[in-house]
Formats: C-alpha cells, structure tokens, sequence
C-alpha cells in the first residue's frame, strides 16, 4: 500500500510561523529595517529603495516574505503598491512589538524611521497640492 499523497497549490495560505520562526523571520536585517519604516508610515516600494539604500528586487523579495506572514499589509494605488505593516493581535502583535521597541532609540533606526515620515508626508503634501490645482475639496 502506498502512502497517502498531499497536495498543496501554489496559491494555498501558508501557516503563521510559530513565535521562534517569527523571531528568525525577523532577525533578517533587511526585513528589520522594512518593520521599522513601516511602524512609522505607509509606503511604496520605491520610498523603500530610497531609505534603505537596496534595489527594488531586493525590497519586493523581503515584502513577499512579510506579506506572506501577514506581517505586512499591501493596497493598490494605480500602478503603485502601498504597504503598511497588519494589524495584529495577541502574542504575534506582542513579539513584534518587543522587537520594534527594542530598535527604537537605536540611531539608524530613528533617522530610517524619520526618513520613512518625511517621505510619506511628502506624497500627502504633494497630492493634496494637486487636488487643489484641480479645484478638487
């Protein structure tokens, strides 16, 4: 007798990773820093590259990963893609938590996150300049 044969598709949602493989999930330094952006503002991709100083495959690599484990959320916009990191709740919101507190007074961390605010206020800024050349309220 053979032994039962499992299938899984391409497009099937992957279990959350236990709270040790959420913590080596995190550890990956790029993935960090994205967190980190992320917890200070929304962003594309491009705002991405421009902080952290990686090309733009590099950056998708790491979302994929983040958005795989619902760490990160993502809304279409045009073309564009804009991520933001998930509402989360019980002891995943806490472990992410404590990882990010634990980064916050760390200076390159505090200039990435103030590089990530000032980005975002910037596409505010400027789509609220277009509305208003448009005549729109």
């Amino acid at each position: 007798m053979r032994p039962a044969r499992v299938f899984v598709y391409a497009n099937m949602a992957r279990a959350l990773p236990s709270p040790s493989e959420l913590l080596v999930i995190l550890a990956e330094p790029t993935r960090l820093r994205i967190l980190n952006c992320l917890a200070a503002a929304p962003l594309f991709v491009s705002d991405l590259q421009v902080i952290l100083e990686q090309p733009q495959p590099t950056v998708s690599r790491h979302l994929k990963v983040l958005r795989s484990i619902h760490l990160v959320d993502d809304t279409q916009i045009a073309q564009f893609v804009l991520y933001r990191l998930a509402r989360l709740t019980g002891p995943r919101e806490r472990l992410v938590k404590a990882v990010l507190d634990g980064i916050h007074h760390e200076e390159r961390f505090k200039a990435e996150r103030h590089r990530a605010r000032d980005r975002a206020r910037s596409h505010s800024h400027r789509r609220n300049e277009r509305m208003i050349k448009a005549g729109v309220r």
